[in-house]
């Protein structure tokens, strides 16, 4: 029974659906796949005239499972890729914000995070629901 139990809830966390939020007064009011791939890999920083600041959290399960699900990418080919960026010098190294930080970042309007769905606050808005 304790082996069904652990497996159902491993699943559980392997399977939780990320989200991608915003500050619900934001006037982003939902982004595409190819477009939150475009602005985490700093391909670019606007759509529609909106400057947008994405952040990333400190949660590496979490992040892991953004930049499998989302991005398409293992987690060395995005360290490689960012890397690459910094090296080269097109791109300074993107800070991690812990929760409370992040809560915080969202007060700001056009500022995206992915967070699990279940952390979810009534003042932000989902933009993109991963599947």
């Amino acid at each position: 029974m304790r082996y069904i139990l652990l497996l159902f809830i491993t699943t559980y966390l392997l399977h939780a659906n990320i989200v991608i939020v915003t500050n619900k007064d934001s006037n982003i009011n939902s982004l595409s796949k190819e477009s939150i791939k475009s602005i985490y890999l700093a391909k670019i920083n606007k759509i529609n005239n909106i400057t947008i600041e994405p952040l990333l959290c400190k949660n590496e399960k979490l992040c892991e499972k953004f930049v499998n699900k989302i991005l398409n990418k293992s987690m060395s080919q995005y360290n490689s890729y960012w890397t690459r960026l910094v090296f080269k010098g097109k791109k300074a190294i993107s800070r991690k914000f812990n929760n409370d930080e992040i809560v915080k970042k969202l007060n700001n309007l056009n500022t995206i995070a992915f967070i699990e769905k279940k952390d979810l606050k009534e003042n932000w808005k989902v933009i993109y629901e991963a599947d």
